[in-house]
């Protein structure tokens, strides 16, 4: 059983370790990956400067954001999916720049929020 263990790590291993290497990828399918992994360390940013804006706001300003968050998520998904013969695509390159805008979006409003005081109309873009 050992053996067999071995084997299939030997066999493994290179595959795995080839498969993270996201500096040189050898086709679409490692560029989609790579990107899936930027992209999911992407949103998780997303919604932890979603939740460290949102402690600095009213509740008025809370479901402003939450208004303009809901309608930026809309906006992002009709601009990063395209129709195509077997249906909706997603562009996993557009979602990722889409979603690291957004991000530098909300450090900017919990950076004035926290210098100059949180601007309800600026909660409003999309």
């Amino acid at each position: 059983m050992k053996k067999i263990l071995l084997a299939m790590s030997v066999i493994c291993l290179p595959t795995l370790a080839f498969a993270d290497n996201c500096d040189s990828t050898r086709n679409t399918y490692d560029a989609v990956y790579c990107d899936g992994k930027v992209y999911v360390s992407a949103d998780q940013e997303l919604n932890k400067n979603y939740q460290e804006l949102r402690k600095l706001l009213n509740n008025e300003q809370k479901n402003t954001l939450k208004r303009s968050q809901l309608a930026w998520i809309k906006q992002r998904d009709q601009e990063c999916t395209r129709e195509s013969n077997r249906g909706d695509v997603i562009n996993t390159s557009c979602q990722l720049r889409k979603t690291q805008e957004r991000n530098s979006w909300l450090r900017e409003r919990t950076r004035e929020c926290k210098t100059i005081g949180c601007k309800t109309s600026l909660l409003n873009e999309v």
